[in-house]
């Protein structure tokens, strides 16, 4: 005796039209999350690069900052830790240029490119060229990128005014009047991302030191700041000032 065996039944249409969008909705949210994740990880690679290039900028000119105003004799052939005539104030938003010096044995030791210094006064200057941070020595070679996405490059002296070695007030350069007075240097940068990362434009605001910046697009900003201390010229000035 045969068994009776169902007719079985394809999908209808209406089924597989179901299929389709719950699949299509399904690989919607597998791109949008793919998607979103590229961007986070955009964002994250961005603000690394920013936040490295900026703690190494500051720690490059740190090195040489520091050390500003040492003297190989008795009586220095330098006046100051500062080089004035190579230190401006960019005046409103654009960027100053610090220039530092020391007195060295003549032909041992080298500038921030690596050049051998010009006799016995090494000098050291920093600027900023389009968005690139350079070091200018005075060895003779030419200027040397340090981090590139620069926005703003700012810098204010320590003054001190009775040679207590304590900071009495900070000046942009066209304000130092006596640059043997100037015992601390604080510098700040405005560092961005390469490219537009942020979802959408956004207007803000950055102080770097005495100057205000105002963007509006989508690329991300940092602001490094430090204050450097110039332990030469305070003993200079405590003693002779």
């Amino acid at each position: 005796m045969s068994k009776f065996i169902p007719k079985s039944s394809g999908l209808s249409l209406v089924e597989l039209m179901i299929a389709a969008m719950l699949g299509m909705v399904l690989l919607a949210g597998v791109i949008s999350l793919f998607i979103g994740s590229k961007q986070s990880y955009r964002v994250q690679d961005q603000l690394s690069n920013v936040q490295t290039d900026g703690r190494f900028a500051m720690m490059f000119m740190e090195r040489f900052v520091e050390n500003a105003g040492w003297y190989e004799e008795l009586a220095p052939s330098i006046p100051s830790a500062i080089e004035t005539l190579q230190t401006s104030d960019g005046g409103g938003v654009a960027s100053d240029s610090l220039a530092v010096q020391v007195e060295v044995p003549a032909g041992t030791e080298v500038d921030c490119n690596g050049s051998v210094a010009v006799g016995t006064t090494l000098i050291n200057r920093f600027y900023v060229n389009g968005t690139t941070l350079l070091c200018q020595g005075n060895g003779g070679s030419a200027a040397q990128p340090i981090v590139e996405n620069v926005e703003s490059f700012q810098v204010l002296y320590g003054v001190d005014t009775d040679a207590d070695g304590v900071v009495n007030q900070y000046v942009t350069a066209t304000s130092i009047g006596a640059a043997t007075n100037v015992i601390a240097v604080q510098i700040a940068l405005l560092m961005a991302t390469n490219d537009n990362v942020a979802s959408e434009s956004k207007s803000e605001s950055f102080n770097v030191l005495d100057v205000s910046i105002n963007t509006d697009d989508s690329r991300l900003r940092r602001v490094f700041q430090k204050t450097i201390m110039l332990p030469n010229q305070a003993y200079v000035l405590m003693n002779n000032g």
